[in-house]
């Protein structure tokens, strides 16, 4: 099934995508529900719709009722995932007849975005097998047209039990289709809305099965905006917000590595194109087209929910403009084929600079709340502690931040849910949790305020407040 050149180019793919994920493997930190899991041993995704997802943890981690630590295998073997996704798209690309194929599909691992994913080490590798299997629905092939449809679409349905966002690289997919049928001057106009409608079915269909099937039917995530004058409100707002979130990566330079090969493309189109406007009508449509897709892959259908999930880790498919960008300068310009990963440079300098930052912030925290839970052990007979407030940015993590906005929203200093867990793994099990006792904390916090009451201790980092047996732990600097 596999040739020998297969096994050498998958190796390659999976080294890459080491490569790139390797500083979050070297961070090793805890990434919030991390916290969460590694304290409670919960499974937790059935009630998200990811059945599959709580099905597959408990098979690989070999722990029963207890969702234990795989770390750091899980991130490993979300990096063969990730390089079998090539694998079927540079298949698929030679197809096509895409000049160095190998390198094009190779750009699809390097998804500045999809960091978010590899990060949680309990959902990395659920994440990235329905990024694997989306891509599958996409691009797989059989001589039986029954056997093929059949595959794809029980891979489209398991990528959504896996992680639903995911199956937007299938959007992302026909997007680099898009783009070459743009650089192919045989292909009809109405062949390519046959194409486009055949995939369209194709994705509409397993997306269908799922909702019938699988989906929740009390999921308060997947309430759908209304379709009124307040709902075109919320979409323009949660477009908004995703536009901010991608252009804070494409922030100054960043932008520049993307710009130089897209230079590149429309230059040597023109010159190649020179004598026939036409052609370059044509090409210009179906680029456009194209980056069309591509921004609707983004978020996929998500981007009609109330609670629209406008995260990093919603984006699986921003590389395909990588993808995008790399092929018409194969087509054009085959010498500047290079000229293709510059991006990649950018992609990789994230990664390593998000590392830093998650893991410089997770030693300042680790301090703090070490300070913390020194303090309330010299108080005895405290039966709760809440937690309000939020801890800093340390300095190294703000400046990282500052020349990198992305990073900001893939770094979350302890608040409530966070500080919680940190608190129970410091020895001090009657913490409240920070999620479902939210509310109590702060009422508690506020009483103590109006009645009068003094923190027993306070620092820059937190102050400390105690009523009869029961401690409440302001995050941050307070105002007095």
């Amino acid at each position: 099934m596999f040739s020998r050149h297969d096994k050498k180019i998958f190796f390659i793919y999976s080294g890459l995508a080491l490569l790139f994920i390797y500083p979050l493997i070297q961070a090793g930190i805890y990434y919030r529900d991390d916290l969460d899991r590694s304290i409670t041993g919960v499974y937790g995704w059935r009630g998200l719709g990811r059945p599959v997802a709580d099905i597959l943890a408990r098979i690989f981690s070999a722990s029963g009722h207890y969702n234990l630590d795989l770390f750091p295998y899980t991130m490993l073997a979300s990096c063969i995932f990730l390089g079998a996704s090539s694998l079927a798209l540079s298949k698929c690309l030679i197809k096509s007849d895409i000049p160095n194929a190998n390198l094009v599909a190779a750009l699809l691992i390097f998804n500045p975005f999809i960091l978010q994913n590899i990060a949680y080490r309990y959902d990395s590798l659920g994440m990235s097998i329905a990024f694997f299997l989306a891509v599958i629905a996409y691009t797989y092939k059989n001589k039986n047209l029954t056997i093929e449809i059949a595959t794809k679409l029980i891979a489209g349905v398991l990528s959504l039990t896996l992680y639903q966002p995911c199956a937007n690289i299938f959007i992302g997919l026909l997007a680099i289709d898009v783009m070459i049928i743009a650089t192919k001057k045989e292909m009809k106009v109405k062949e390519s809305i046959t194409f486009l409608f055949k995939k369209t079915i194709l994705f509409v269909s397993f997306f269908l099965i799922y909702m019938l099937f699988f989906s929740p039917k009390n999921n308060s995530r997947a309430e759908l905006i209304h379709l009124d004058q307040g709902g075109m409100e919320h979409l323009a707002k949660t477009l908004i917000a995703l536009k901010k979130m991608v252009l804070s990566y494409l922030h100054h330079p960043v932008y520049i590595y993307f710009a130089i090969p897209i230079l590149i493309s429309c230059v040597f189109m023109l010159v190649a194109y020179r004598t026939n406007i036409k052609h370059i009508a044509s090409f210009i449509l179906y680029a456009a087209f194209s980056f069309l897709i591509f921004i609707i892959s983004l978020m996929g259908p998500t981007l009609l929910l109330q609670d629209a999930p406008v995260l990093p880790r919603t984006l699986v498919s921003f590389s395909v403009i990588l993808v995008i960008i790399a092929i018409p300068i194969m087509h054009f310009a085959p010498r500047f084929k290079y000229a293709a990963l510059i991006p990649v440079i950018a992609s990789l300098a994230f990664s390593a600079q998000l590392s830093n930052a998650m893991k410089s912030q997770q030693e300042y925290e680790d301090f703090v709340f070490n300070m913390i839970a020194q303090d309330i052990a010299t108080h005895k007979d405290i039966a709760s502690i809440g937690t309000v407030g939020q801890l800093n940015k340390n300095e190294r993590t703000r400046l990282l931040i500052d020349n990198k906005p992305l990073i900001g929203y893939f770094v979350s200093p302890a608040t409530q849910f966070l500080a919680s867990f940190q608190l129970v793994n410091k020895g001090l099990p009657q913490t409240r949790h920070g999620y479902t006792d939210v509310d109590e904390s702060k009422n508690q916090f506020a009483n103590m305020i109006n009645k009068g009451i003094k923190p027993v201790s306070s620092n820059q980092y937190y102050s400390l407040f105690i009523e009869d047996n029961a401690a409440i732990i302001y995050l941050g600097k307070i105002n007095n």
